[in-house]
């Protein structure tokens, strides 16, 4: 199994098949190509099969293994498991349920990068850069002229098998069908593996279930019986990184806390007719295509970094149809459709409206700036009365996740003619004791969009308009969307931070 040199490749013009049936290995296999000393990359919503087959291998490595991962979907042992003195993790843009316990123990360390910049060491500095070895991605089956996608989750998998020194393939049959700039040819890489998961069937999903913890365990029952079997099953490799209310949320089938309707009535107030949206993950984001934010309106473009459910269905409806984009009109495009739920995903397989591209032009600062009047809408943890905009740290320092595409396409939306950037957050935390507008951030605490690039914030008590105001007038209009509870305490900071 010897590699082949990488940059002098260029995908095979004769017999692709027979390229491709003869660097079929097993999972075993490839993880054997992992020596102590390598680094080792699974992008996002990768594949499982060879992280299992790696993990397994731990006893016979002789030595430490550098293991890159982003918000990794499944725990093959390296997280929750006593690995840490074989791999050494390291959490790229997004940590994620399954790998915040390794994170919060200090078992992995995370690179603070964005996704448009997460190769420029290695293709301007690449001293300075130590290599990527190996990188393990899935992949669809290929197509009839050799050429393979990623599925609707494609993010920056193809930037890593053109920078990694050996690139292996997960094959999964399952993916779905995207458009756009998805494709890659077979020669491009050096292995396949077998990476199609078993159909589901309930004997799967009652063993994820004996997995989880027993609290867990009876909430996730209690979803399966409201929303049945059947709609549970397709996403069943996802429920061991997801909380309760992450997959409530995926089904369409959480309540939505009333402060999320009175945000969404507010969002609708500020996103016009026509602009080019981006949407976030998380919330209170993720209910704001259900809670009716859009529907009322009209020719809508969407440029994104992913979605968030319902999304397609506005697509479906023609309110998303992006008649007035600047770039790639009448299409819907994103990096990934990661945040769909499994009507959303029905709707974008093999449609043609939607397309995915590479970070490297999704985020890029002057695509997104190039866009007709481009409008992020991005959540946050905490915003200090300057404007400082906090969407990673917790108490403190602790990391709960990281910046994602936030930070580009916040900024790429503030610097875009006729753009905006939107910040939604709920006015408090824990039950009302906690105002999320604070003072001062605390010690520790990371921020994520510097005061200067910070806009429109929108919170359940209404809408505070950030750009060209002073920390002063920044101040009263934050504590205008604050909790009443909490107005006073920050009326008497600002009087005693700005006079």
């Amino acid at each position: 199994m010897s590699n082949v040199d990488r940059h002098d490749r260029s995908p095979i013009s004769g017999d692709w098949q027979e390229y491709y049936r003869r660097r079929w290995i097993s999972a075993e296999d490839a993880a054997r190509l992992v020596m102590p000393g390598m680094r080792v990359h699974f992008p996002l919503a990768g594949g499982s099969v060879v992280q299992r087959a790696l993990a397994a291998r731990a006893d016979d490595l002789a030595g430490s293994i550098d293991v890159r991962v982003t918000s990794p979907l499944v725990d093959p042992g390296w997280f929750s498991g006593d690995l840490s003195h074989i791999f050494k993790l390291e959490f790229e843009l997004f940590i994620g349920n399954v790998g915040r316990p390794a994170h919060d123990a200090r078992r992995g360390s995370y690179l603070p990068n964005l996704f448009t910049t997460a190769f420029k060491a290695h293709d301007e500095r690449p001293g300075e850069a130590k290599p990527i070895d190996v990188t393990f991605v899935n992949v669809t089956p290929p197509n009839p002229k050799g050429f393979v996608s990623f599925g609707p989750h494609q993010w920056n998998k193809r930037e890593y098998v053109r920078h990694a020194r050996t690139a292996v393939a997960e094959v999964d049959q399952t993916l779905t069908r995207t458009h756009g700039d998805v494709w890659m040819h077979v020669s491009e890489f050096d292995y396949f593996v077998e990476g199609t998961p078993p159909a589901p069937d309930p004997a799967v999903l009652e063993a994820e279930l004996a997995r989880t913890e027993p609290a867990k365990r009876d909430e996730l029952r209690a979803i399966v019986a409201e929303a049945g079997v059947d709609r549970v099953l397709p996403i069943v490799r996802y429920l061991e990184r997801m909380s309760p209310n992450e997959v409530r949320i995926l089904l369409g089938i959480a309540p939505p806390p009333r402060e999320y309707e009175a945000i969404a009535g507010y969002l609708s107030e500020v996103v016009e007719d026509g602009v080019t949206i981006q949407i976030g993950v998380g919330d209170p984001s993720a209910q704001m295509p259900r809670l009716g934010a859009f529907d009322r309106k009209h020719d809508l473009g969407l440029h994104t970094e992913m979605v968030a459910p319902g999304i397609a269905r506005l697509v479906d409806r023609g309110i998303i149809n992006g008649r007035r984009k600047t770039l790639h009109r009448g299409k819907a495009v994103a990096i990934a459709w990661s945040g769909s739920d499994p009507e959303d995903l029905r709707i974008i397989d093999d449609n043609p409206a939607f397309e995915l591209y590479d970070p490297s032009h999704v985020l890029n600062l002057s695509t997104l700036s190039s866009n007709y009047r481009q409008t992020s809408i991005n959540n946050a943890l905490s915003i200090d009365l300057t404007g400082q905009i906090n969407s990673e740290t917790v108490i403190g320092a602790r990391m709960i996740n990281g910046t994602g595409g936030q930070p580009e396409t916040h900024i790429g939306a503030f610097l875009c003619p006729g753009g905006r950037a939107i910040t939604l957050l709920p006015s408090t935390a824990m039950n009302g004791a906690v105002s999320r507008i604070v003072a001062q951030h605390e010690e520790g605490a990371m921020v994520t969009i510097p005061r200067f690039f910070a806009d429109t914030v929108v919170t359940e008590y209404g809408i505070a308009r950030l750009a060209g105001k002073n920390h002063r007038e920044r101040a009263a209009e934050l504590i205008a969307v604050a909790h009443p509870d909490h107005r006073a305490d920050l009326r008497a900071a600002a009087a005693r931070l700005f006079g």
